[in-house]
């Protein structure tokens, strides 16, 4: 396993690399771990945003087994090897705050939960507002970068990011 206390930061190349995958734009990415072969558990603080989903894959998984939890730059994220897993899919958004750089979701990008991760089961409505929103932004990362590029693809984390934080509120327990 890397090991935490490794000085260097978990970057999208870096995370690209131990995935197996291309780097198609040097500041996002979409996750799909149920398709990553780590060869290497990752236990790394980032230097990224991101959006991470996880769907029970598996009948009769309790509740608990679906999530959605926003990272922020400088925390931990773990990603154990494929046998250490649970059968489950993993998938989301990973970019980094230059990304962000002269645009709305830059100056409010601090307005959502500092801890928004919520557990409950999600509606197939919602499920399915996710991954329309993550094939968006995979879309718009095949496309050819132009100027247009950073735009687009902040428009649609910024939506992705606003379903969750509605889905998350939704599930919290009564005060």
């Amino acid at each position: 396993m890397i090991p935490r206390n490794r000085p260097a930061l978990m970057t999208i190349d870096r995370f690209n690399k131990l995935t197996g995958r291309d780097t198609l734009h040097p500041l996002i990415c979409t996750v799909d771990l149920s398709q990553a072969d780590l060869r290497e558990g990752v236990c790394m603080k980032c230097d990224f945003y991101g959006l991470l989903y996880r769907a029970s894959s598996a009948r009769g998984e309790a509740p608990e087994t679906e999530w959605l939890r926003i990272i922020r730059p400088g925390e931990t994220v773990e990603w154990p090897l494929m046998p250490n897993r649970s059968d489950d899919c993993c998938s989301g958004v990973l970019f980094h705050p230059d990304l962000l750089c002269d645009t709305p979701l830059e100056r409010h990008i601090d307005d959502y939960p500092i801890r928004c991760s919520c557990r409950g089961v999600l509606t197939e409505r919602e499920r399915r507002t996710i991954a329309d929103c993550l094939e968006e932004i995979d879309k718009e990362l095949h496309h050819a970068i132009d100027r247009y590029s950073s735009t687009i693809i902040v428009s649609h984390i910024e939506l992705l990011l606003n379903y969750c934080t509605r889905f998350c509120d939704h599930r919290r327990e009564p005060v």
